[in-house]
C-alpha cells in the first residue's frame, strides 16, 4: 500500500492552493513546477527569481520650474524621501517566502528556515534536490529503464514514479529520452502478467509528428489504465 501524502493547503490572492508538500528528491521537479504555477499566480515568481530587484530605500524627488523670491528662474529643488516600494518589496519577498515553507516538508524546511528571502530559499532548495550531473543522469537512467513494476502494485503510483524519473532525466539532458522511449519503457516495465497486453501494443510511433505522437502516447497509457481496472 502506498503511503498516504499529506496535502498543503494555503490560502492567496488567487484563490486556493493544494499542493504535496516538497519531501525531497523523489518529487522536487513535480513540487517545482506546481510552486511556480503558484508563485506565478499571486505575482510572487519575480521575487523567487530575482527579476523584480531590490528598489532604493531613499529616493530624490526633483521639483523643476523653480522661482526665486525676485520670479526669476531657480535651481531645482532636490528633496530625499523614503521610497514607499522598498517596504513593499520586503513584505512581498517575505509572502513569498512563506509560501514555500508552506508547501515543504518538516525534514525539508529545516534546510530553508534561516532564509531571509524567498530567492535564497528557492535556490538553496535547488541545490539540495535537484538532481545534476553526469552520475545522476546515470543513476536515473539505470532506474528508469530497469525498474519494473511488481505484481499487484497500485499502477498510478507506478506510472507517476515512471513519469518522474522521465522527467527528471529530461532536465539534466533536455531532449535525450522522448515521449516514444517514455511509454515504451512503460509498458516494458509492466509485470509478466501484462505479457497478453503489452504484445498487443503497437510500438509504430510518428515521431515526425508530434501531435500524432502524443495521441499515441495517450491512448497506449489510457488503455494500460483501463487494463488494471
Amino acid at each position: 500500500m502506498a503511503d498516504a501524502t499529506v496535502t498543503t493547503t494555503t490560502t492567496g490572492n488567487s484563490g486556493l492552493h493544494q499542493i504535496p508538500p516538497l519531501k525531497g528528491v523523489e518529487n522536487y521537479h513535480i513540487w517545482r513546477v506546481q510552486m511556480q504555477d503558484i508563485l506565478t499566480n499571486l505575482d510572487l515568481y519575480g521575487y523567487v527569481n530575482r527579476t523584480i530587484p531590490v528598489p532604493p530605500e531613499i529616493i530624490t524627488v526633483t521639483e523643476t520650474g523653480q522661482k526665486d523670491k525676485d520670479g526669476k528662474d531657480a535651481p531645482d529643488k532636490h528633496t530625499d524621501m523614503v521610497n514607499e516600494q522598498y517596504a513593499l518589496w520586503f513584505k512581498l519577498d517575505r509572502k513569498a517566502l512563506s509560501n514555500i515553507w508552506l508547501r515543504v516538508d518538516g525534514s525539508v524546511l529545516t534546510h530553508i528556515q534561516a532564509c531571509e528571502f524567498s530567492a535564497d530559499a528557492w535556490d538553496l532548495l535547488a541545490s539540495t534536490f535537484q538532481v545534476k550531473g553526469t552520475v545522476g543522469l546515470i543513476d536515473l537512467q539505470r532506474k528508469f529503464f530497469s525498474h519494473r513494476m511488481t505484481e499487484g502494485q497500485d499502477i498510478e503510483e507506478h506510472i507517476q514514479r515512471m513519469r518522474r524519473w522521465f522527467q527528471q532525466i529530461n532536465d539534466i539532458a533536455p531532449g535525450s529520452c522522448n515521449k516514444a522511449d517514455w511509454i515504451t519503457t512503460l509498458v516494458a516495465s509492466l509485470p509478466d502478467s501484462w505479457d497478453a497486453f503489452t504484445q498487443s501494443v503497437d510500438f509504430n510511433f510518428d515521431l515526425n509528428n508530434r501531435n500524432e505522437l502524443a495521441n499515441q502516447v495517450s491512448d497506449i497509457r489510457s488503455r494500460i489504465l483501463a487494463e488494471a481496472h
